[in-house]
């Protein structure tokens, strides 16, 4: 069937009220409704851990703990220092004592113990710890070690950094400590809605 012409302008009319519409439904979910920019309230994380050679355990996650202050505890050489701190305890879902999720946006410090196993295949005196990821991280406080900087056996490090983009983060050792240093490694999962 064949438009009449005298309609055609009314056709096109409304052609062009269809094609309006449909740009500023888009424009408007696009540019002026607000988007969940973080899953929820972030909370900050205490990550309590020890580094000793693979071939005895790795790292591992001995402790987990929200902070309910705005002030990171006092620390040093000679780790954390939690009397009169504010936080609760919590266990981790994962049982691998390695894996740590994390919703985005949290902020989370790492206290990491470099421990001397006294194994006969350890063949630094020293451990690093990097973290690497989709995304550049926010470091909100202390740094991550410099290219071969360590953490000597029987003191302790400390870094707080927020993640704000979701994905898979592996956590390392930086430092050739025994022949299975490739495998010193774990996980950090971040997403939205992460339970503990």
């Amino acid at each position: 069937m064949q438009v009449p012409k005298r309609h055609l302008p009314v056709v096109g009319l409304l052609g062009l009220v269809v094609i309006a519409v449909a740009g500023g439904t888009v424009y408007y979910y696009q540019f002026l409704t607000p988007h969940q920019s973080s899953c929820g309230t972030p909370s900050h994380r205490l990550i309590f851990m020890t580094a000793e050679i693979q071939e005895v355990g790795g790292f591992k996650v001995y402790n987990t703990a929200f902070l309910n202050q705005t002030t990171l505890p006092a620390f040093n050489a000679s780790g954390p220092a939690l009397g009169g701190v504010n936080f609760k305890d919590y266990k981790p879902s994962s049982s691998d004592n390695k894996t740590i999720n994390v919703n985005v946006g949290d902020e989370v410090t790492f206290y990491v113990n470099a421990i001397d196993s006294k194994d006969s295949r350890q063949v630094s005196s020293s451990h690093g710890f990097q973290i690497s990821g989709p995304a550049t991280l926010a470091i909100v406080d202390g740094s991550l070690p410099a290219a071969g900087a360590t953490i000597p056996f029987g003191t302790w490090f400390s870094v707080t950094i927020r993640f704000d983009t979701a994905g898979a983060y592996i956590y390392f050792c930086t430092v050739v400590c025994s022949a299975q240093h490739g495998s010193m490694n774990g996980n950090i999962s971040v997403s939205c809605g992460t339970s503990v």
